[in-house]
């Protein structure tokens, strides 16, 4: 079967968090606390943050970012995008700590006062975190996260639509779309690249048909377009089409 990207893969996860939350034993993590073997728990752990568990996203955050970070093997820049997926799904504790970091420019973040002081505020509403996702940056490149690496689902744990996803998108600044179709071939990587000039993801998302996805894709692509149109003006998608066609067929 063609691979889905990471959004539709969030979206079924989701899904399979109660299968997920089976691994997290509370008598099995004290014992691993006990040994002092991190790694372990991190990897149980790690189960539950991948079904969009954001409490077990903070206690990554948590193990990531404190003095056991080399035992538990975190991988680079994991502890601070923990920290930030727990906080987009309103975990406070995460919410207050990435104030913290913007405002003194910590944890690979770019000083934002302005971003601390909205996150500070503990925005209590998806839209009102998502404002503050506009204003929240990283130093290194490397560690930005774009959209398809934010968690899929409200802090109610419901996945989030193709429309509420594409907002994610956008206001990490990586305005995404999703077009079917097998692995990319020549021609399409021309096309993708093409579009990442001009700051748009083009995700290629196989080309296995399923109802639900299609409409998912739907509700995505047309948020998608609804807010470049709002930035560039209307017809801008139509026209840049146009042209990406033109000389990717020209080439």
């Amino acid at each position: 079967m063609a691979r889905r990207p990471a959004l539709l893969a969030g979206a079924l996860a989701v899904g399979l968090s109660c299968a997920a939350s089976a691994y997290a034993d509370p008598a099995y993590e004290g014992w691993l606390l006990r040994m002092g073997d991190y790694e372990t728990l991190a990897n149980v752990w790690r189960a539950d943050t991948d079904s969009g568990d954001g409490a077990q996203q903070e206690r990554l955050a948590d193990l990531f970012l404190g003095p056991h970070a080399r035992a538990a093997k975190a991988r680079p820049f994991e502890g601070v995008h923990n920290l930030y997926w727990a906080a987009l799904r309103g975990r406070r504790g995460a919410v207050l700590r990435l104030a913290d970091a913007l405002d003194k420019g910590a944890l690979g973040l770019r000083k934002r006062p302005d971003a601390a002081r909205c996150w500070a505020q503990l925005p209590a509403t998806f839209d009102a975190r998502l404002a503050c996702v506009r204003l929240t940056e990283f130093r290194d490149p490397k560690a930005r996260l774009g959209c398809g690496d934010l968690p899929i689902a409200r802090a109610d744990g419901r996945p989030l639509d193709g429309a509420d996803a594409a907002r994610i998108c956008v206001a990490t600044g990586t305005p995404t779309l999703l077009e079917p179709g097998p692995p990319p071939g020549p021609e399409t990587v021309r096309r993708i690249r093409a579009y990442a000039r001009h700051g748009i993801t083009l995700s290629v998302t196989g080309d296995v048909y399923d109802p639900a996805f299609e409409a998912y894709r739907d509700r995505f692509n047309r948020t998608t377009v609804a807010a470049l149109e709002a930035r560039h003006g209307r017809g801008y998608l139509e026209r840049l089409e146009h042209e990406v066609d033109a000389r990717a067929s020209s080439q």
